[in-house]
């Protein structure tokens, strides 16, 4: 079952690309080797939930201290049921689907700014993403503020199932039935497109030494199919499930702003973020985070964070009532919850332990990193028939090491 995994390559890829090279280009640390796991466990009332399981590999270095290098592996193994009709009774579909990713990036940093690009190709059994994406950043004014613009583009392909034969009739969409024959000839198959293109332009300022703050733009532009292929939606009193459909085409646009804040005499430091969304479909978002890291001794690093988001509906959404009592809002329907009205939140917190020789010379490593995090997230649907109600939150827990050298 596709669950909208191919959100995060884009991001991924272009955060990546935006940071990773400036964390590798440290003269302290010419190398760096990383290994994460991260579970991701979202139970369920009515039946097994979500769970998602993600080994990560990423490997640096540094060459001549201004070329920056970097590539990595990781993998989302996801199990678990879902209803494969949006309404009130249906059933539980089991389900299982391990997606693939590998990325590499290279990038030149000079003492004023620096470019970067980076490549990513994600498989699963019924989505292949590639993407490519681009970087630069500059100082002005004695270092004091530094531009920056990151571009990605996304070449995705979709299977779905074959609905030529209901062309004009959209009630008459056929949900596809499983991932089997997916990317062959199989008839009663077929793959779409999804091409998306994502701009992020920012500017940061280093306002005094201590207060550090940015803001930026994000624009992203989706232009195929965006429906889950599986998921079928009662509309009607006639009890008709056709197929989830999307609009093809949708714009995303969203505004933040970071400040981040160094305590010294206590070894400390606060990030805050907001971000104000709305795209096309008429959805619109308000999301705030809250970091705070501290030292404890000289090797231990502990950090918490809050998260808020409170968003509104797509313009054709409708709660499972909604849809089998009045039918559609219009030519398009869907039972996906990140379409309705919902918040959520989520706390968290991470630790770190960190181990550097006393003599870096006659050590083979500069340091090493131990660390673990645990965050609990909170969801609040519009209401019991909305999607995915019965799953009332989620926990992640992941533990990584780092080794520096």
């Amino acid at each position: 079952m596709q669950l909208n995994l191919r959100r995060p390559i884009a991001v991924v890829v272009l955060a990546f690309a935006a940071i990773g090279f400036a964390r590798t280009a440290r003269a302290t640390n010419t190398a760096e080797a990383a290994v994460r796991t991260t579970m991701f466990d979202e139970p369920s009332t009515k039946n097994e939930g979500v769970r998602v399981y993600h080994p990560q590999v990423d490997l640096s270095a540094t060459v001549a201290s201004t070329l920056a290098i970097a590539g990595g592996y990781s993998a989302d193994v996801v199990t678990g049921a879902t209803p494969a009709t949006f309404d009130v009774v249906s059933a539980a579909t089991k389900f299982s689907d391990t997606r693939h990713l590998g990325h590499a990036s290279a990038g030149f940093e000079r003492p004023d700014g620096g470019i970067g690009f980076s490549f990513a190709y994600g498989t699963e059994s019924d989505y292949r993403s590639t993407v490519f994406s681009g970087t630069t950043h500059h100082d002005l004014y004695e270092h004091n503020f530094t531009l920056a613009l990151a571009y990605s583009h996304n070449w995705d392909r979709v299977c779905d199932a074959d609905n030529t034969a209901a062309a004009g009739q959209p009630l008459a969409l056929v949900a596809l039935p499983s991932s089997a024959g997916c990317f062959t000839n199989t008839m009663g198959i077929t793959t779409q497109k999804l091409n998306i293109d994502t701009f992020e332009p920012s500017l940061s300022w280093t306002m005094t030494p201590r207060l550090v703050v940015q803001g930026g733009a994000t624009i992203q532009i989706l232009d195929g199919f965006q429906s889950n292929p599986y998921r079928k939606v009662l509309v009607g009193s006639q009890n008709r499930t056709p197929q989830e459909r999307h609009p093809q085409f949708r714009q995303r646009y969203a505004l933040f702003f970071r400040m981040a804040y160094a305590f010294p005499d206590l070894r400390a430091s606060a990030l805050l973020m907001v971000r104000g969304y709305e795209d096309s479909w008429a959805v619109r978002a308000i999301t705030g985070d809250l970091v705070g890291t501290k030292y404890i001794g000289q090797y231990l690093l502990v950090s918490g964070r809050a998260h808020w988001h409170e968003q509104t509906a797509a313009s054709f959404y409708r709660d499972a009532d909604g849809y089998r009592i009045l039918g559609p809002a219009g030519q398009f329907w869907t039972g996906d919850r990140e379409l309705s009205p919902m918040g959520n939140y989520l706390l968290g917190g991470k630790i770190a332990f960190f181990r550097r020789p006393m003599q870096e010379r006659s050590s083979w490593f500069v340091e090493m990193e131990l660390g673990g995090k645990y965050e609990f997230l909170y969801y609040r649907p519009e209401s019991a028939v909305a999607p995915n109600a019965d799953r009332k939150y989620a926990q992640i827990v992941q533990g990584a090491f780092a080794m520096r050298f």
